[in-house]
């Protein structure tokens, strides 16, 4: 076969698929002369055979090897029309199954043409309907008839048959010549008889029919020829193979059909075409192949008849099969379906995020592809969010399909669903059949995929599995792969996951405000009927209970409901949630606005992928749990190696900063915790934290106690000493830990918990909360006294600070017991010349100077000063101190020289130390001052007040009493 002149695209006007490679073959045997190919989109996966029967042009395509039915058709049709512009219509030619009847005499190697009837376009998609009562099945839809040229030329050729031969025994003998003769076998009719068995009887075990009783044939008279006879009728085409004698009568009874086959429902309403069947077999379980090369090459020769008769004027003048679709109403035009979609009532709020995304996805005349990536926790309302963006914009997308991305499988079965709402899909109802609905899946990708099929929406709901390299040990997938792959249209995807932003742009949702927090909660509970808004905003209990809830929706509508449907009040509920969380929840339902369901459930999927996949990060979210929820570092998580009993996976996690970031990456990603990056830190929603703390004490394999008192001793070794640089702003950030952890149960005999409580005491003491300081102190104390004995040095140290802490609360006789306790333990176990020993003594002196024993509160200052003279050396700034102390005393005392001389030395001593910006060095500039004042050496007063004091407009004057006070805080020396 001699080839033309290289052609173009627009050039084929006629497309002939074929489900088989033999069908394929013989109609290659067909073509006048083959074309070389033309190059192909990257969005057309066909394969193409080019060529000509006398001046059509014509293509012809292939269904994949093993990809049968009525997607895979259309798919391939698809493709086909997408790349060849000026296909005017379609042949669907093969072989089929016969269905022999009293209105139809079929016999193997006949042909079958569709031919529409009153009621049928010539094809009838007989498994497309639905299931009634009764075990009935009512089938709907109608398949579209062939195009108005191809029924001219069909009933120009059955005129021609009436007074004279077709040519399809012409044009196989003309193959037969052209084709070897070893491969001529495959397109010969088989010498074999033409057997049609009884309904009832089946075909037994063998590959043959050889073995099965010829008794059970069904009599019929011979044919005096062999020229294949051509019917003309319906066709019943359906995605199973039909190989059963009872159900080829029923449909034969029912439809009145002429054969049976499996593709050309896929074409029908969206590739003008007519079928050509070459009968095989009769659709039994008689099957056998040896019919199969003779059908097809039947079946092309009488297309290739049917061509011929097709004027190539006729061909100019019809419409192509594109423009056809495009005049369709059904063209890209799908009606928003949210069928199977969350219900939402009233949607509140979100405006802004709202806006943001009709800004970044709405279909422009820009070619690319828009991906957005709508994520955050699990509740927060990503789902309601898309949802109200899909009504709000259903008219300005020409489709938009919601579909649900869970795992892989529920995907694949979502785009096949959506498929059925596709152009001439009809309503099939779903099928568990992998093959069909892999099938359904890529055509609906392949749909989208199509030019000038631009202005759609797709809204992938629930992408919570995500692993790009689909990873053996990953249950995840890519939802990549389900992307059209032309690069236009609109895609949304809601997600807990962050690395999804990879895909696209990043629409994170944030927790709701306190305004629309309280509108969804009096919404929800229905007590807006009742009341109005601005009657609840001066409530204390309503305020109380959304800060609690803090703005996330399904929390908030399950408050809601539950009040709603029990007649709980705000405070009731508030108190229930307060005293017995997990209860309340196991009786709360969110309804079918959420479908994840209630709060235990809707964050349980997350944690046991995390526990899977890192169970270092799993433990570590219940660790969290137990802090504060606002304000989470590593610093912080890093004291928990004062404790002598680290787990392994903590060790391991606060080992370095960069293994403890690697630890919680999983959190973040799935928006269990997120980071506050100015504070470089970690927070976590207060009703995660309360899930967590439900988990941690419900999962058996969790030791929620041990949970607590690591979070305990974390806190409680992070309280800084005063010493130490901006350790006010560090005790401030520490507080609402400590408020935290104070109230929990811990172990008795465990160490490093006294440790711990001593530290919250130095920390509530500083803060200037001293009744939470003596309670955590007397905690501490009962602990080593029962530990470690009462002359202990750390028991004495908790004793040391308690003295402290009734000074401070003015219960000096108290302190004074204290303090000659702890005095007395340290000169026994320590000796009299010991720092502790001194800071002892030190605080003596100044408890007597308050008490106004001045000549005992000198003893104890001179005492604490030659100590820590020897002890620590005439610089040290313990020993200033003490110099400091004995100038405020002297200058009580009246001893002024005496005092000037102490403030002197305390001076030049703490500017060389500390600095002269330094507190210490201040106050005594300070108490200088005042000195001078009180000396009359007005001159030397003014200079101690103005000249010495630097920043003197930020710093105000400290009196006598004030600075005693500071030397009671700098005589402390535990903290």
């Amino acid at each position: 076969m001699a080839a033309r002149a290289s052609l173009s695209h627009g050039d084929y006007t006629i497309g002939w698929i074929c489900a088989l490679p033999l069908e394929m073959a013989a109609a290659k045997l067909m073509l006048d002369s083959i074309h070389p190919s033309l190059p192909r989109p990257p969005t057309d996966q066909n394969t193409y055979i080019l060529g000509n029967i006398g001046d059509h042009n014509i293509v012809i395509a292939c269904l994949p090897s093993g990809a049968y039915g009525n997607v895979s058709a259309a798919t391939v049709a698809m493709q086909l029309l997408s790349t060849f512009h000026s296909i005017r219509f379609g042949l669907m030619v093969g072989i089929g199954g016969g269905v022999p009847s009293s209105n139809a005499d079929i016999r193997l190697g006949d042909i079958v043409v569709s031919q529409p009837a009153d009621t049928s376009g010539g094809v009838i998609q007989y498994d497309l309907g639905k299931a009634l009562s009764g075990g009935q099945f009512q089938r709907t839809g109608m398949l579209n008839r062939p195009p108005k040229v191809l029924l001219t030329a069909l009933a120009t050729l059955q005129a021609h048959h009436f007074t004279e031969d077709s040519r399809v025994f012409e044009f196989i003998s003309d193959i037969q010549a052209k084709i070897k003769s070893r491969t001529a076998a495959n397109f010969t009719r088989p010498t074999k008889g033409d057997f049609l068995y009884q309904t009832e009887y089946d075909h037994g075990v063998s590959a043959t029919c050889v073995d099965c009783d010829k008794s059970k044939l069904t009599l019929r008279p011979s044919r005096d020829h062999e020229e294949p006879v051509i019917h003309y009728g319906l066709i019943a085409s359906g995605n199973q193979v039909v190989k059963d004698g009872k159900q080829r009568d029923q449909l034969a009874q029912e439809l009145g059909v002429c054969c049976v086959e499996m593709e050309a429902a896929g074409l029908m309403n969206d590739f003008p075409c007519l079928v050509i069947r070459g009968i095989c077999d009769y659709a039994d379980s008689h099957k056998n192949k040896e019919w199969q090369g003779y059908a097809a090459t039947v079946a092309a020769a009488y297309a290739k008849e049917l061509v011929l008769i097709v004027p190539i004027d006729q061909i100019e003048t019809t419409p192509t099969a594109r423009d056809t679709l495009a005049d369709s109403v059904h063209c890209f035009n799908i009606p928003l379906d949210l069928t199977g979609v969350p219900v939402i009532e009233e949607f509140i709020g979100r405006q802004n995020e709202l806006d943001n995304l009709w800004q970044y996805l709405q279909p422009t005349n820009s070619p690319s592809r828009k991906v957005a990536i709508v994520h955050g926790l699990g509740g927060i309302g990503k789902t309601q969010l898309a949802i109200r963006f899909a009504r709000d914009h259903k008219n300005d997308f020409t489709a938009i399909f919601w579909l649900s991305g869970k795992d892989r499988d529920t995907l694949l079965r979502s785009l096949s669903f959506a498929s059925n709402r596709l152009p001439g899909q009809g309503s099939e109802s779903e099928t568990t059949n992998e093959g069909v609905v892999e099938q359904r899946a890529r055509y609906m990708l392949r749909w989208l995929a199509l030019e000038g099929n631009s202005r759609w929406l797709i809204i992938f709901d629930n992408i919570d599995q995500y692993s790009p390299f689909n990873s053996a040990a990953d249950r995840g997938y890519d939802i990549a792969e389900f992307f059209p792959k032309a690069d236009h249209g609109s895609i949304l995807i809601t997600s807990r996951l962050q690395t999804l932003n990879e895909l696209g742009k990043s629409f994170p949702v944030h927790r709701l405000d306190s305004h629309n927090s309280i509108e969804l909660l009096l919404q929800s509970s229905g007590l807006s009927a009742r009341n109005t808004t601005s009657k609840f905003e001066i409530n204390p209990d309503l305020l109380t209970l959304t800060n609690r809830l803090d703005g996330l929706p399904l929390a908030i509508v399950i408050a809601g409901a539950y009040m709603r449907e029990t007649g709980t009040s705000i405070i009731q509920y508030l108190q229930y949630y307060q005293e017995a969380w997990s209860k309340l929840q196991r009786q709360s339902n969110p309804g079918r606005q959420y479908q994840q369901g209630n709060i235990l459930q809707t964050w349980m999927i997350s944690y046991r992928e995390i526990q899977r996949r890192d169970p270092m990060a799993a433990d570590l979210l219940l660790l969290l749990a137990c802090f504060d929820n606002r304000d989470i570092w590593f610093e912080l998580l890093k004291n928990a190696s004062n404790s002598p009993e680290v787990p392994d996976w903590l060790e391991r996690a606060i080992l370095s900063e960069l293994g403890f970031r690697d630890c919680v990456r999983p959190l973040i990603e799935f928006s269990l915790i997120h980071t506050e990056q100015q504070k470089g830190s970690y927070a976590i929603h207060p009703v995660v934290q309360d899930w967590c703390v439900h988990i941690a004490s419900t999962d058996k394999s969790v030791d929620s106690l041990q949970l607590n008192e690591l979070a305990l001793i974390c806190v409680g070794y992070s309280v800084p000493d005063r010493g130490e640089r901006d350790y006010t702003r560090l005790e401030r950030r520490l507080l609402p830990h400590a408020i935290a952890v104070r109230n929990r149960q811990y172990s008795a005999d465990n160490f490093s918990i006294l440790g711990g409580f001593h530290g919250l005491g130095n920390l509530y003491s500083d803060q200037g909360k001293l009744n939470e300081a003596e309670e955590m102190y007397q905690r501490a104390l009962v602990g080593y006294e029962k530990a470690l004995g009462p002359d202990h040095t750390s028991t004495l140290d908790s004793v040391h600070c308690l003295g402290i802490l009734y000074s401070d609360q003015g219960k000096l006789k108290e302190a004074e017991e204290i303090y000659q306790r702890a005095l007395v333990g340290y000169e026994k176990a320590l000796g009299l010349d010991h720092t502790s020993t001194l800071n002892i003594v030190n605080n003596l002196g100044l408890l007597y100077s308050d008490q106004g024993k001045l000549k005992e509160a000198e003893e104890m200052y001179q005492r604490a000063l030659v100590g820590y003279e020897k002890a620590l050396g005439l610089d040290h700034t313990s020993t200033l101190d003490s110099v400091h102390c004995l100038g405020i005393l002297y200058s009580d005392q009246g001893k002024l020289k005496e005092a000037e001389e102490m403030y002197q030395r305390a001076l030049v001593g703490y500017e060389k130390a500390l600095g002269p910006d330094h507190t210490s060095t201040l106050n005594t500039v300070n108490n200088l001052g005042l000195l001078y004042s009180d000396q009359g050496k007005l001159k030397e007063a003014e200079e101690m007040y103005q000249g010495k004091l630097p920043n003197n407009d930020k710093v105000a004057h400290l009196n006598a009493s004030t600075a005693r006070r500071a030397m009671k805080k700098l005589g402390r020396l535990f903290k």
